[in-house]
């Protein structure tokens, strides 16, 4: 009387039916085109910054990024002040933290820079002190990190009342009121000064 042969079990029928599942898979997965797969999981287009966009033109979703003069720390510029016309952003360096303000009514596009998105424009900077130093900075569009940055940026005073910024042919001026040699700090500032600043061909605020 013959035997009957033993049934395989099914702990090896497993490892069997999973190599068929997954040559099955990558079979399908060759039979389609790359456009198909991107048809059948669309991607939404992120929304570009309402900041950006509004004030240089340009469609990016990463918000305006500005280091801090002489520190290592960053502000990305993500509040507006409507009434005052800032727009604003924190930054914290573990030592020092405070506020970094653009004053959008002077934000200059430069003419000659248009493919970098060159753009100019006064900055406040605040920290726990009291001081409010303002700087005139230069901005551009970085291709790399697809944001706009600050890229220089020139110490004009402390509690100045910036005035204008306008360009004169390669040159920006910047009309602004300063304190007297007899004011105080804390004072409304009434002496007239008139800074001509250029830029270089490496994209620098040179004076």
């Amino acid at each position: 009387m013959r035997k009957r042969g033993l049934p395989i079990p099914l702990i090896l029928l497993t490892p069997l039916l999973l190599l068929v599942l997954v040559v099955a898979a990558g079979v399908y997965r060759f039979s389609l085109s790359d456009d198909d797969i991107l048809a059948k999981f669309p991607s939404r287009p992120a929304s570009s910054d309402e900041i950006v966009e509004q004030l240089f033109d340009v469609k990016v979703s990463a918000p305006l990024t500005i280091g801090v003069p002489g520190s290592f720390a960053f502000a990305l510029i993500n509040r507006r002040d409507d009434v005052r016309g800032l727009l604003l952003g924190s930054y914290d360096s573990g030592q020092q933290r405070g506020e970094v303000a653009l004053d959008a009514r002077t934000v200059l596009k430069l003419a000659q820079y248009s493919q970098r998105y060159g753009y100019a424009g006064i900055i406040r900077v605040s920290d726990q002190s009291r001081a409010l130093m303002y700087y005139l900075a230069l901005f551009e569009f970085d291709a790399q990190r697809q944001r706009m940055v600050m890229t220089d940026s020139l110490w004009l005073g402390d509690r100045i009342v910036v005035q204008a910024l306008e360009q004169k042919d390669d040159q920006l001026n910047v009309s602004l009121l300063t304190h007297d040699e007899n004011q105080a700090v804390s004072d409304v500032p009434t002496k007239f000064k008139s800074i001509l600043v250029g830029i270089s061909q490496k994209y620098q605020l040179i004076q």
